[in-house]
């Protein structure tokens, strides 16, 4: 470890939000130095009161490094917290600032049913509302159709048998902003949130009944006692007879979270040890490296809310309900100033412009700009919370 490193430690924590109180003061007193006075015309003296300031506070020299080295890389690091401090906290200093359009939240559009299915031969096919048609299998075993309830596989009248010992993988995804249901082969059903995939054997699925997920979806599986369904993410495997549940595994998420709705399922974490058996109302949490898990009651609403057109948040941080809107909305969201951990709660319509969730912030009173950056809407929220209300 290097020794400016726990300083820069303790500035990622800052702002993420995630620092003790003492550590945010201690900084907030390093930019009010900053902010007023030019780094650059400080005396030596006044320097090294300011080293001297932080080593004491954080404790970066250690028993052997020569004082003046460690001046000069205390220093290197405080400038370097300048400089940061400033670009989070003045949205003038800022190039994509200066370089956005103003945006009203009232064109910010919704999402809607749309994905694109890659076959195992190479083809990509765009499925959307406006391109109703069969879509015939490479093996011509099965045909898949896009209705307007969402796409399905339709075995029936097919002469050509699949070869089951050289799996078809198809794999579904939606892009951000987009939604699509999905009846699989062996009859269960699958909706798929946005910016999502799903990837399956289509030609003999009803043997392998396994899926490979990583974002957001909702299931409703067709019983078959002696073959089990398994959804495998990058942190878990879920293995269920027939039941219902919800399965949210996005990248950016902090892990990846089962909802029972109803039946059970049992969870294996991918590089832990021991399997985990849920029952109705249950939700289990296994965090992004895949070892630990934990179990707790649900908020089954709000986990399947997204299902019939719904955001619904029980006390979620800005920071979760924030990545749930910039994926449906297509949206680039930036924080200025640390993450707040003020809990939202609420309940919006999907369907509606941003403009309508965005009134929640204006509701917990966060004050917010909506702009075109590049070609792309980026909504910013600024943190006029000088001292938290703990939860």
């Amino acid at each position: 470890m290097s020794e400016k490193q726990p300083t820069s430690e303790l500035l990622q924590r800052y702002l993420d939000g995630t620092c003790s109180d003492a550590e945010r003061k201690l900084i907030d007193d390093w930019y009010q130095r900053l902010d007023n006075e030019d780094y650059a015309t400080l005396s030596d003296q006044e320097i090294l009161r300011d080293l001297d300031h932080v080593q004491k506070k954080i404790g970066l020299a250690k028993p052997g490094v020569p004082r003046w080295l460690y001046y000069v890389a205390a220093a290197t690091v405080l400038i370097a917290m300048g400089v940061f401090l400033r670009l989070a906290w003045e949205p003038s200093t800022s190039p994509d600032h200066v370089t956005g359009v103003p945006l009203a939240a009232k064109d910010i559009l919704p999402g809607s049913d749309q994905a694109t299915l890659t076959l195992s031969d190479g083809r990509i096919i765009t499925l959307d509302e406006t391109n109703e048609h069969p879509i015939k299998g490479e093996s011509g075993a099965y045909t898949i159709q896009h209705v307007a309830d969402g796409i399905r596989y339709d075995k029936s009248g097919s002469p050509v048998p699949a070869d089951p010992l050289t799996p078809q993988y198809h794999t579904l995804e939606t892009p951000i902003g987009k939604q699509v249901r999905l009846t699989l082969p062996d009859g269960s059903n699958v909706w798929l949130n946005a910016r999502s995939s799903l990837t399956y054997a289509a030609n003999n699925f009803e043997e392998a009944r396994t899926v490979r997920l990583e974002g957001e979806a909702y299931f409703d599986i067709f019983h078959d006692t002696s073959n089990p369904f398994r959804v495998v993410t990058e942190e878990q495997i879920i293995t269920v007879l027939g039941t219902k549940f919800n399965v949210n595994s996005y990248p950016d998420e902090l892990g990846t979270t089962t909802t029972l709705v109803s039946g059970k399922v049992e969870v294996k974490p991918q590089n832990g040890a021991g399997l985990v058996q849920l029952s109705s109302g249950q939700q289990a949490f296994v965090d992004a490296d895949g070892m630990t898990t934990h179990v707790q009651s649900a908020h089954i609403d709000a986990a399947i809310a997204w299902t019939i057109g719904l955001f619904k948040f029980e006390g979620n941080t800005i920071d979760e309900v924030m990545r749930q809107l910039g994926r449906w909305y297509d949206v680039a969201i930036v924080f200025e100033g640390p993450k707040p951990s003020t809990k939202l709660w609420g309940e919006v319509h999907r369907n509606a412009p941003a403009e309508i969730p965005l009134k929640l912030l204006d509701f917990f009173n966060f004050k917010h700009e909506v702009s075109l950056v590049n070609g792309k809407p980026r909504i910013v929220i600024f943190n006029q919370l000088k001292k938290e209300v703990k939860q």
